[in-house]
């Protein structure tokens, strides 16, 4: 769909420069391990906030994603480095692994935050609730932990983003001599990426939200684990056996 729009735009000018980044951008948040890792955490969030939150954890994704390639691009512009691409397939690599284990965790419910808060201490809060009928005060202690979701889509996102970097900082020093143009390309990539991913998210959580309203809500959850899986599975032996990366 992107690719007519990316082959006609004009790089001379600035204004056409900038114009491929935000299309390029709302095409690259569309990648499978892309949507694969934000599927897994709207799998694992909480029933009644899948589709309310999912706007926001893509834009997460997005964000995290944009301030990893932020990063990259300053160095790689000031220093007028650039990427080698045997680094840039090792953290492609990680990104497999990564894959591995959210797909492993959305497939066994296995949740790492709470493992370590479990050996170390919990993180509880006890609110106080009434029963004016019958006059009785009490506590509920319970732990909060939805919250942990946006953390984890801004880290994914963030990991994504350095693994991408190596592709992107190739094409902004073949097209790019001034350093705000680059950052702005850079920044611009960022807007379409949230906007597209925050997107994506949306759409990706009306199915969750839909399927727990008919019993389908783990089907649909062991369905993301599985693809997330097979995806990750496949970057580690891309990446790890057919291109040895590590020899």
């Amino acid at each position: 769909m992107f690719a007519p729009l990316e082959g006609n735009i004009s790089t001379v000018a600035p204004a056409g420069l900038l114009l491929l980044g935000l299309i390029t951008g709302l095409r690259h948040s569309m990648e499978a391990d892309h949507i694969a890792a934000v599927s897994t955490i709207m799998a694992t969030s909480e029933r009644h906030k899948k589709l309310r939150r999912a706007p926001l954890l893509g834009a997460l994704w997005g964000l995290g994603h944009t301030a990893s390639l932020f990063a990259a691009g300053l160095v790689v512009l000031l220093l007028a480095v650039s990427i080698p691409q045997r680094v840039s397939n090792t953290l492609e690599f990680g990104v497999g692994v990564m894959l591995v284990f959210l797909g492993a965790t959305t497939l066994t419910g296995f949740n790492m935050g709470k493992f370590v808060r479990g050996i170390f201490s919990r993180h509880t809060h006890e609110h106080p609730h009434v029963h004016e009928d019958i006059g009785v005060v009490h506590s509920h202690e319970h732990d909060h932990h939805d919250h942990k979701h946006g953390h984890k889509s801004l880290t994914v996102g963030m990991i994504h983003g350095m693994a991408g970097s190596g592709a992107l900082m190739i094409l902004v020093l073949s097209t790019i001599s001034s350093v705000p143009l680059g950052l702005a390309y850079i920044a611009i990539f960022g807007v379409g990426s949230i906007a597209s991913m925050a997107a994506m998210s949306t759409l990706i959580g009306l199915p969750f939200a839909r399927a727990s309203h008919y019993g389908l809500g783990l089907a649909l959850r062991y369905i993301a684990a599985v693809i997330t899986l097979a995806i990750g599975a496949g970057l580690i032996y891309e990446l790890g056996i057919v291109k040895q990366v590590f020899l």
